[in-house]
């Protein structure tokens, strides 16, 4: 398929998702790349080059939320939803409880080294709280929560599925992600992404509904321009961008938070755009479908053990460093992250023993 005009398929291997979904995870990697996140600048040019340099990739995982739903609706037609969740369990949870005791061992053989170089003892003092607070930071600060919260999503949105293709249903759901949103304003709950297990379920509904009409939605994109297309993409971020600079400006500590509002706008201005326009044939001599995963589960583990072993030797550090500086390694450390997990994840697959590592 060439770029311009979505594939509109006449079997269920709906090529567009190939396109999305590469360009989305290569969005969310590069976001984790940033060290520019959790950061405050006082002075506002600063505040601004943080925000652009977040923002542009802060669509990927609304958009992955929506492709999910969308393969949900089509497997809905093969599985029960007891089989379908028992697969999803083998087939997801499975390699991500992998990965986590790779990460965990990993962490701990670098304690280990800090103990015999340096003499640091608090993996040798205090064993099981040291395990127990690496155990946390994988799961609820790195992009290891993104697979327990999808999993939650998931079983919450079939628990109700008699209603699924109910508006009603939808309207609810769309209306706990609101809360999110608002709640960044007011902070009636914590506003950390730990606390939103409620707030990416209507993505999934959406994607349901996209599938449930799909023939509708491709004529509907057929009739939309490049520019007007490519305007709302711009606008929508510009959007997004200001309101980061208003939640900075009143204090939030989460002013990037993915459930702002316009930043959902923003994700679905995008997703219009990369069906669209971005169907690109080279994307699917990737084969996205087979490392996607991979790359979501390796990725984070690179950037927090590998990058620091390549950047401290070369006395690469980030404090106290200009933000022009931190955001320029956010895309060096997006060059070198993003093809590295992807061969892994390649090369993986590959195998026949260990491809169920990746998702295969």
């Amino acid at each position: 398929m060439s770029a311009g005009s979505p594939n509109k398929p006449t079997t269920n291997n709906y090529k567009f998702i190939d396109s999305i979904r590469f360009i989305s995870m290569m969005c969310i990697v590069m976001e984790h790349s940033s060290p520019l996140l959790g950061l405050r600048f006082p002075n506002f040019k600063d505040q601004m080059v943080q925000t652009l340099a977040l923002q542009f990739e802060k669509s990927g995982t609304i958009i992955f939320f929506i492709l999910a739903g969308f393969l949900i609706g089509d497997k809905f037609m093969v599985y029960s939803t007891k089989t379908y969740l028992s697969r999803r369990l083998k087939t997801t949870f499975k390699p991500w409880l992998f990965w986590l005791l790779i990460f965990l061992s990993l962490l701990c053989t670098d304690q280990f080294v800090r103990f015999f170089k340096f003499g640091n003892r608090d993996m040798i003092d205090h064993p099981v709280l040291f395990l127990l607070e690496k155990l946390d930071f994988i799961v609820t600060q790195t992009s290891f929560w993104f697979i327990i919260n999808f999993m939650f999503c998931i079983t919450f949105l079939l628990l109700f599925r008699k209603y699924l293709y109910t508006i009603t249903y939808g309207i609810i759901l769309a209306l706990l992600s609101l809360f999110y949103s608002v709640n960044l304003y007011f902070e009636w709950i914590p506003t950390t992404h730990t606390i939103a297990l409620f707030g990416f379920i209507f993505y999934l509904w959406l994607g349901v509904m996209l599938h449930k009409y799909f023939q509708s939605f491709c004529s509907w994109a057929e009739k939309q321009s490049f520019g007007i297309s490519a305007v709302a993409v711009l606008i929508t971020f510009a959007l997004a961008c200001m309101e980061s600079l208003n939640l900075i400006k009143l204090g939030s500590m989460d002013a990037f938070n993915t459930l702002r509002l316009t930043n959902i706008i923003f994700s679905l201005a995008c997703f219009v755009f990369l069906f669209k326009f971005c169907n690109f044939d080279w994307i699917e001599d990737l084969n996205p479908r087979a490392t996607t995963f991979g790359i979501h589960l390796i990725h984070h583990i690179l950037i927090i053990v590998v990058i620091p072993l390549i950047y401290k030797p070369l006395h690469i550090g980030f404090t106290d460093k200009p933000v022009l500086y931190l955001a320029a390694f956010q895309f060096i450390t997006f060059i070198i992250i993003y093809p590295t997990s992807y061969l892994t994840a390649y090369l993986i697959g590959k195998t026949k023993n260990w491809k169920w590592t990746v998702g295969q």
